[in-house]
C-alpha cells in the first residue's frame, strides 16, 4: 500500500516517519529544495509542553483590543478588513468562555504529553541528533504582575501533571547563573520541557528514512482538484496526477489554499512569527537552557554557538516580510535579561527570519479524515499546529498513521480542533 505525504516540514517527516514504521510504501512531496525550509526553519527550538495552553481565553477581547491599537504588542492585527480573519475570529471568540478554556486547556495539555513522549522515543529509536535536552525551561518574570500570573498558570498546569516551580530571584539565578546581571523578580521553571533544534531534528529525520526506502521529491508544486460529479479529488505534482492508495496533508498553512483548490474550507489562519539567530560571544553571560520572559514573551533558545530569540504573532495574512521594527523587542528583551552574551556586531551573521503558523480557532490542531463533511478515509489532513508544531509533531504523526491504518488512534481525537 503506498501513502503519499504532501509537506516535508515537521509534521510530514514525522508522519512519514510512523508510516514507513507501519510498513507502507511511503513518499513524501515538497515544494521547496529541502526539508524544513517554512515554518519548521527558525523556530523557537523549545519543546514547550507545559506552555501548551489554548489561545482563547476569557480575557481575549481585551487581547484583541490591545493588538489593534498598540504597535508594540507582541500580538497584532495587521489586516483588520481580512474576511478570512473575521470568520476564523468570530469561531476563536466563541471559545473565549471559562467552560471552554478549561475544556480545550485540558485537552491541549494532555495531548502535549501524549506528543513529547512520542518525539522522545522517535529519537531513542532513530539515534536522530538534534541538540534535544531534556533540562528544563526557565520562565523568567520581571514584574511583580508577570510573576503573579506565572504562578496562576503554574497552578494550572499542575493540576493537569505538569510539574512547574515557583523560584525566587536568588533561586532562579541559582539554576541560571548568567541571570546575576539582570533586574528580575522571580521565575518559574517547567521541569519537563525540553529544547532542541527543530529544523536539525526534520532533516536528519530525512536522511534516516531516505537511507531505509522512504522517497522525497523536492521543488515539486502540488495542487489539488475536486472532482464536482462524484466528489472524488485528483492530486497533482507538477501537474502530473499522482496515484496513491492514501494521501496525508501536511503543508501547514499552505493546508488552507490546499482545501480551498477542492473546495474546501479549512479552518487555518497564517499567524507571523519573528526569529532571530544570533551568535553567542560570552558563554558565561549566555544562558545554558532555554526560557521565555514573561513580561515581553520573548522566547530564548541556545542553539550550539548562536542563540535563538524569537517572538510576536502578526494577522496579517500571507505576508512574510519583515522590517528592522519587528526585532527590536527581540534584541532589547534579551539584553536586558542576559547583557553581553551575544554578538550584535556582524549584522552578516545574524540571521532574520519570518515565517507563518497555521493557527486554528481553538488552537488544537486539525488530525482528521473529514474536512467540510467531505472525506473518503483515502485523504488524512494533518495541520493547524500552529505555535507548538515541535512539541507535537511525533505525537501528530502517530495519530495521522493510525487514521491511515484506520485504527483507533492512540490520543482520541474528539479532543481535537474540529474541520
Amino acid at each position: 500500500m503506498k501513502v503519499t505525504v504532501l509537506g516535508a516540514g515537521l509534521i510530514g517527516v514525522a508522519t512519514a516517519y510512523y508510516l514507513w514504521r507501519d510498513g507502507y510504501d511511503v513518499e513524501v512531496l515538497e515544494r521547496n529544495d529541502d526539508a524544513a525550509c517554512e515554518t519548521s526553519y527558525a523556530n523557537a527550538g523549545l519543546v514547550s509542553a507545559s506552555r501548551a495552553l489554548p489561545w482563547p481565553t476569557p480575557s481575549a477581547h481585551r487581547t484583541i483590543w490591545r493588538a489593534l491599537t498598540d504597535i508594540n504588542a507582541s500580538m497584532r492585527i495587521i489586516k483588520p478588513l481580512d474576511p478570512r480573519l473575521w470568520k476564523w475570529g468570530g469561531e476563536f471568540l466563541s471559545y473565549a468562555t471559562e467552560s471552554e478554556f478549561e475544556r480545550l486547556a485540558r485537552a491541549k495539555l494532555a495531548f502535549a504529553k501524549f506528543c513529547q513522549d512520542q518525539l522522545q522515543a522517535t529519537l531513542a529509536q532513530t539515534g536522530v541528533e538534534c541538540g534535544y535536552r531534556q533540562n528544563g525551561l526557565l520562565y523568567v518574570c520581571k514584574s511583580i504582575a508577570a510573576f503573579e500570573a506565572a504562578r496562576a498558570r503554574a497552578k494550572l498546569v499542575a493540576s493537569h501533571g505538569y510539574e512547574v516551580r515557583m523560584l525566587s530571584r536568588a533561586e532562579a539565578i541559582a539554576l541560571e547563573p548568567s541571570l546575576r546581571n539582570s533586574d528580575f523578580v522571580g521565575a518559574s521553571f517547567a521541569v519537563s520541557d525540553a529544547q532542541g533544534d527543530s529544523r536539525a531534528f526534520t532533516r536528519a529525520l530525512v536522511r534516516y528514512l531516505q537511507a531505509r526506502g522512504v522517497k522525497f521529491r523536492f521543488g515539486v508544486q502540488i495542487d489539488a482538484a475536486l472532482s464536482v460529479v462524484d466528489r472524488g479529488y485528483t492530486i497533482y505534482a507538477n501537474s502530473e496526477e499522482q496515484h496513491a492508495d492514501k494521501f496525508v496533508v501536511a503543508l501547514g498553512p499552505r493546508s488552507y489554499h490546499f482545501a480551498k483548490q477542492m473546495s474546501l474550507k479549512l479552518p487555518l489562519y497564517p499567524v507571523k512569527g519573528f526569529s532571530l539567530t544570533v551568535p553567542i560571544k560570552d558563554r558565561s553571560r549566555a544562558p545554558t537552557r532555554g526560557g521565555i520572559c514573561e513580561d515581553t514573551l520573548v522566547a530564548y533558545c541556545p542553539l550550539g554557538d548562536t542563540m535563538r530569540l524569537t517572538t510576536g504573532a502578526h494577522f496579517a495574512g500571507d505576508d512574510t516580510t519583515f522590517t528592522d521594527h519587528d526585532f527590536i523587542a527581540h534584541h532589547e528583551s534579551f539584553e536586558s535579561l542576559f547583557p553581553g552574551a551575544l554578538d550584535w556586531s556582524d549584522e552578516s551573521k545574524i540571521e532574520r527570519w519570518a515565517c507563518l503558523r497555521p493557527m486554528t480557532p481553538s488552537s488544537l490542531p486539525i488530525i482528521t479524515t473529514t474536512v467540510d463533511r467531505f472525506g473518503d478515509g483515502t485523504l488524512i489532513w494533518n495541520c493547524g499546529h500552529g505555535h507548538i508544531g515541535w512539541t507535537m509533531c511525533c505525537g501528530s504523526g502517530k495519530v495521522a498513521a493510525d487514521l491511515v491504518a484506520e485504527r483507533s488512534p492512540e490520543f482520541a481525537l474528539n479532543q481535537l480542533q474540529k474541520a
